[in-house]
């Protein structure tokens, strides 16, 4: 990989993370349901928040990495001031992680606001 970023390691950690922040939420809204007590409801919460803003970071981090890429060259691969040269692959695999981020991100500020 050309890159400092290790983009499969960021892919399956993103992965991870979704599926960890959709399971903390389906068991803190069946504690709601359930009465489960304040304080255990707190603690899911708390994980919940941290790993929304850990991502909110990680989108930020990468939309920042990849924001204008400096150069597309003829081979395919993309030159980012943040990053340096990646290969072709590299660079849809980082618009795609960068966009599965982006889309969550979007429908949890959509779910926090109510529209």
């Amino acid at each position: 990989m050309s890159t400092s970023y290790n983009l499969d390691g960021i892919r399956v950690q993103t992965a991870r993370m979704l599926e960890i922040y959709s399971l903390l939420r389906r068991e803190l809204e069946g504690a709601n349901k359930i009465g489960m007590p304040q304080e255990a409801r707190g603690r899911l919460q708390q994980a919940v928040d941290t790993i929304a803003a850990n991502m909110a970071q990680l989108a930020a981090q990468l939309a920042a990495a990849t924001e204008t890429p400096s150069a597309v060259h003829d081979d395919g691969s993309v030159e980012y001031p943040g990053i340096g040269r990646v290969d072709a692959v590299e660079a849809r695999e980082l618009e795609e992680i960068l966009d599965s981020v982006l889309k969550w991100h979007a429908e949890l500020i959509q779910n926090d606001t109510g529209e």
